[in-house]
């Protein structure tokens, strides 16, 4: 009784520690897989600073540097600061269990892909710092569970899609120092989770929407550096809780400039 008592304990640790291993070396799915080794050769992942692990056989994705799973899904993909140069592959967008994408801090050229439009589940993506160009996909309007968007010191242009006003979870939005153009879309006042605007720094014209006195929670709002003209919207005042507040607006014929510095 008790050798059977052993066998069964031994048998059944065996088992157990074959069941970890498995989960912990548990293979994300063929498309996750495709889509993060398209990354790394459109991001020359051969001179990334850090490329541990990439490209390691199958089951191994996990524990791919700044890969964080879950269920046996990428959920994380952080290569901030890590010298990727290259465009971003449109099969991105097949990390559909993405919370947090971060590229930040490289030197990605090229358009931001329509495709990020499908990662829904996306709480961040951080696309700072770059050299991206091309106008900003209106399918980002398609992150509703976004509370950051971060997009500033890259060479985007075009106009601000209208689409971005979906994004009611944001709080912060920052499109700041690039080559934007066109109007500020009123569909940005349905932001009112927002706590920091930033557009400075752009080639925006028009006049501020009055909307933006829906933003009550904006603490920062900087729209400093653009073209943009006509009265500063008395709506404005509605922001009561804002701390920094940076607008040059285009006076009127026969109005003083220095009135509209603020």
């Amino acid at each position: 009784m008790r050798v059977t008592i052993k066998h069964s304990f031994h048998t059944a640790l065996f088992l157990l520690l074959i069941s970890l291993a498995g989960a912990s070396y548990a293979q994300v799915p063929q498309i996750e897989r495709d889509a993060l080794v398209a990354l790394y050769n459109s991001t020359d992942g051969a001179n990334w600073t850090d490329n541990t692990g990439w490209l390691g056989e199958a089951g191994t994705e996990c524990s791919w540097y700044g890969v964080t799973c879950s269920d046996g899904n990428a959920v994380s993909l952080r290569l901030q600061s890590n010298s990727l140069s290259g465009s971003i592959p449109a099969e991105l967008g097949n990390l559909t269990n993405l919370t947090s994408l971060s590229l930040d801090n490289n030197s990605l050229s090229g358009s931001i892909p329509a495709e990020l439009g499908n990662l829904t589940k996306l709480t961040g993506l951080y696309l700072y710092n770059n050299s991206l160009s091309g106008s900003i996909p209106a399918e980002l309007g398609n992150l509703t569970k976004l509370t950051g968007l971060y997009l500033y010191n890259n060479s985007l242009s075009g106009s601000i899609p209208a689409e971005l006003g979906n994004l009611t979870n944001l709080t912060s939005l920052l499109l700041n120092n690039n080559t934007l153009s066109g109007s500020i879309p009123a569909e940005l006042g349905n932001l009112t989770n927002l706590t920091g605007l930033y557009l400075f720094d752009n080639s925006l014209s028009g006049s501020i929407p009055a909307e933006l006195g829906n933003l009550t929670e904006l603490t920062v709002l900087f729209l400093r550096d653009n073209s943009l003209s006509g009265s500063i919207p008395s709506e404005l005042g509605n922001l009561t809780n804002l701390t920094d507040l940076s607008l040059v607006v285009i006076p009127s014929v026969g109005a003083s400039l220095l009135s509209w510095v603020i």
